[in-house]
């Protein structure tokens, strides 16, 4: 029974070597692959993949079904090169492939990206020197000229507002998995019923700014490297990555230092915004996450009742305020 489990292994390995060589192929990229290594993340397939003789570079994989869909690797990769540009610290693109060849990934899209060196924000508490970089590299997202950087291909937000666009959105997939109607679901979407907020004039807006999407070179003082995964990318409100910021702070996926919260508590103060936006926004982040749970309970198995324990508490304490 080893043997054989060292065999599947083995032909496991030799497979995902054959992909990896496959998709590298189709995106241009040259090197001869020797070895993979599977990134976490539950939108795309990442693998760090190792060349003989070149560096080290990122695969990204279109998922057949994804959490957040749709994905659009191509279109990612666009942005990529234009933010690149725009002096946006982001990897570098090297290939891309529309539709990989491979039996099994068939119609599915790819883009290699450069590898970037670094401490992923997530891991280990934030202090107050990384959130400032953090904060300022979020700025520069936000207040970038996109008229100017090229990007007014991407669709401006209706007159009804941003919110209003990204709720039906979100509405749609959790319809999609059938998830739609789960309780704590159902009271985060009631809880929204009936509010918008103010919201400026269209800004670039990231999407998914949580800390694992930020690499820091640490240094005296640290910058930012890369911000990773643009696929959510679109033209709203800048409160809307806030709001994620602060659902996941509700949550319990933040280390913050006292200090690191202050800078950051600075830094959306500059923004000029309400407490009722920040906390509409909050509450709409909430219920996003709680989609992308939702699928997660179809595509994963999760246990619906341990995600919605996971809400009841985070819940409770925004519809207290």
């Amino acid at each position: 029974m080893a043997d054989a489990a060292v065999s599947d292994e083995s032909q496991s390995e030799r497979v995902q070597l054959r992909r990896a060589q496959a998709a590298l192929s189709a995106c241009g990229v040259e090197g001869v692959v020797r070895a993979v290594e599977r990134l976490k993340g539950q939108s795309h397939e990442s693998w760090r993949v190792e060349r003989e003789g070149a560096p080290p570079v990122v695969l990204r994989i279109e998922p057949s079904r994804g959490i957040l869909p749709p994905y659009d690797l191509p279109v990612e990769a666009r942005l990529l090169q234009q933010l690149a540009r725009a002096g946006i610290p982001v990897p570098e693109v090297l290939g891309v492939s529309s539709d990989l060849e491979d039996p099994e990934l068939t119609g599915r899209a790819a883009i290699v990206i450069e590898w970037i060196d670094g401490d992923v924000l997530i891991r280990g508490q934030l202090q107050a020197d990384a959130a400032r970089a953090y904060c300022e590299t979020l700025r520069q997202i936000h207040t970038l000229d996109w008229r100017a950087a090229g990007l007014d291909w991407l669709p401006e937000p209706p007159e009804s507002g941003p919110a209003i666009r990204e709720r039906a959105e979100i509405l749609q997939r959790l319809h999609s998995f059938g998830v739609a109607d789960l309780p704590h679901i159902k009271r985060l979407r009631k809880a929204l019923d009936g509010r918008v907020p103010d919201s400026p004039a269209p800004m670039l807006v990231h999407g998914d700014v949580n800390f694992g999407n930020v690499i820091l070179h640490p240094g005296d003082p640290p910058r930012v490297a890369a911000v990773l995964d643009w696929e959510q990318t679109h033209l709203g409100d800048p409160l809307s990555d806030w709001g994620r910021l602060a659902a996941e702070d509700l949550l319990g996926n933040l280390d913050l230092s006292a200090g690191a919260r202050q800078v950051m508590t600075e830094a959306l103060r500059r923004y000029g915004r309400s407490e009722d936006d920040l906390h509409y926004w909050t509450l709409h982040q909430l219920y996003k996450h709680s989609s992308a749970t939702g699928a997660l309970i179809v595509l994963r198995g999760w246990d619906p009742d341990q995600i919605a324990a996971m809400y009841a508490e985070p819940t409770d304490r925004l519809l207290s305020q």
